[in-house]
Order: structure tokens, then C-alpha cells, then sequence
């Protein structure tokens, strides 16, 4: 599946995640404080430059039934890079995750990528429901989440997951209404 030619939002423009990208997002990703709340540590920027390398390798064989979107986030107005999206889709769920720079917080920007991410991959991967996992402590995240509809389910839902930590909320957003994709259309 193709991602369609449209690769920006409001302010921001999305580019596949490359090796390419590494320096000009060390300073927004290898902050510990983007880190505070995930159970991984810090990159160095030898670290996020291999990260960037792996992923740009795409989905390995193991994991074939999978598709990986990886996505640098660029500042369209003076072209700074500030952050990545990230989604793994499996049978209609796509699992996404998130990380801008600190400096880059509370300005909107993480809800107009993830906006832009759930009407690209529903309208482009036909994907129903996206999942996040997020730590309890990060309220920012949180408060997030649930202003773009995602709401917090139990286990018995949840499908398989990739980025769960023990103890993290695990949410939804459906992106189809259930009701509506089960109904046909009526001949007349």
C-alpha cells in the first residue's frame, strides 16, 4: 500500500524517517527528558543514528505481517526538524507512538501530527483502531490522547502489542465507527 501524495498538515510536513534525519533530530530526541516516562534510556547520537538506520531497513522477516511507518516531523515555517511519529499496523490496528523535543511541547504540534497520522492510515492502510501505550505518570500524553478520542480499555481488547511496558495505560481511538462499517448499503 502507497501513502498518498500528501505528506503535511497545517504546519508540518511528515518525510520517512532516515538515517539522514539523525543529527537534525538529536537535539530534540536525545533530551532525557523526552525519555522520563518510556523504559528505554536516552540515546546518544550514535544511538538514534543506528535506531534510524534499523528502521529504514524495514520490517524484518519475522514480522512480515506487519507494515512500519516511520516519520520524521519537520516545522514547515523555518524547517526544523522536531520530532517523530511512529505506527505499526496489524490487521486494521495500528499501534502509533510519538516523540518531540521539549522545546516543541504544548504548541499544538502533537495534535496536528497525530490528526494527520489517524486520516493517513485509515484513508491509506484501511486501519479501524489505533492503540497507544502510555505510562500513567505522563499526564501530558494522557490529556493528549483523550482530546483526539483515544479512551483507556481493559485487556481483554487489546491486541497485540509491541511498545507495552508493564503497569502502562493502554488506549484506543477507533477510527471507524463499528456500527457504521457493519452496515451495507441498501439497493433500492
Amino acid at each position: 500500500m502507497q501513502l498518498a501524495p500528501s505528506l503535511c498538515s497545517e504546519r508540518l510536513s511528515y518525510e520517512r524517517l532516515g538515517v539522514e534525519h539523525a543529527d537534525g533530530l538529536e537535539k530534540a530526541l536525545c533530551d532525557p527528558r523526552v525519555w522520563e516516562f518510556i523504559e528505554e534510556e536516552c540515546p546518544t547520537p550514535a544511538d538514534l543514528t543506528a535506531t534510524f538506520a534499523r528502521l529504514s531497513e524495514g520490517v524484518p522477516p519475522h514480522r512480515e505481517d506487519e507494515v512500519w511507518l516511520d516519520f520524521a516531523v519537520r516545522r514547515e515555517r523555518d524547517g526544523a526538524l522536531i520530532g517523530r511519529l511512529e505506527a505499526t499496523l496489524v490487521e486494521g490496528n495500528a499501534e502509533i507512538a510519538y516523540l518531540f523535543g521539549p522545546e516543541h511541547w504544548g504548541q499544538g504540534y502533537g495534535r496536528e501530527s497525530l490528526t494527520w497520522l489517524h486520516e493517513t492510515l485509515k484513508r491509506d492502510f484501511g486501519a479501524t483502531d489505533c492503540w497507544a501505550t502510555i505510562n500513567p505518570a505522563n499526564l501530558r500524553s494522557l490529556r493528549l490522547a483523550a482530546a483526539l478520542g483515544y479512551t483507556e480499555v481493559g485487556e481483554k481488547v487489546w491486541p497485540h502489542l509491541t511498545s507495552y511496558d508493564p503497569g502502562d495505560a493502554v488506549l484506543r481511538k477507533r477510527l471507524v465507527d463499528p456500527e457504521k462499517a457493519e452496515q451495507k448499503p441498501t439497493s433500492n
